[in-house]
């Protein structure tokens, strides 16, 4: 098995997929956790081991034996920091995934029932949530993030860290722009513009990303 050091721990789905994983072939072994800064007395949660600084981060690097994981979604800051230690990044998947045909980047994480179509590429740090549909030829940059349920149609385009909601459908050969959120249950049937929220069926922007 591979050692597994994952930074955060927030996000405790990666507990359920690590399982599912090591259950169909052990092959991820949760060494600790780690962090820029120090928020736990030697431990993690559940008793794991918790490194801190940036330091031990690149010591821990050096072996390469050794594998990160980027447990803060959409956290660029986080993935920079893996990337600056010369880390070897973890993707991880759940073994029900058939990614036959589909170009994946480092760091992404792909819970159960996630479905992807031929000739689709995605980027890196990308979060796939449960039951979430990727058609044929689709494209994804990094940091996007779709949630459960959504479907994504063909020939779409996800530009950098935008947000797909659970159960929103993207309708074909649609552009959704960077820093943009298509609301769960959202119908998109035109490309939504950069920093553009979006709701309703069908989806029409409600506000800017980040204004009141």
């Amino acid at each position: 098995m591979k050692n597994l050091y994952i930074l955060g721990v927030n996000n405790t789905n990666i507990f359920k997929l690590l399982n599912s994983i090591n259950r169909n072939e052990l092959s991820w072994n949760i060494a600790g956790f780690v962090d820029i800064k120090k928020f736990f007395r030697g431990e993690a949660p559940l008793g794991y081991p918790f490194y801190a600084g940036k330091g031990t981060i690149r010591e821990l690097a050096k072996d390469k034996d050794n594998y990160f994981f980027n447990n803060k979604p959409r956290n660029k800051k986080a993935a920079n920091l893996l990337t600056s230690c010369n880390c070897n990044i973890a993707t991880l998947a759940h073994p029900s995934t058939d990614l036959a045909y589909v170009d994946i980047g480092t760091g992404g994480m792909i819970d159960e029932g996630c479905t992807f179509g031929a000739f689709s590429k995605v980027g890196s740090f990308v979060t796939f949530r449960t039951k979430c549909h990727i058609s044929h030829d689709v494209r994804i940059e990094d940091f996007a993030f779709v949630g459960p349920g959504a479907n994504v149609g063909s020939n779409v385009i996800l530009k950098d860290r935008c947000f797909i909601g659970q159960g929103a459908v993207i309708m074909g050969d649609n552009i959704i722009g960077e820093d943009s959120v298509v609301g769960a249950g959202a119908v998109v049937t035109k490309d939504v513009a950069p920093g553009t929220v979006v709701a309703g069926v069908p989806a029409k922007p409600i506000k800017r990303n980040g204004s009141d």
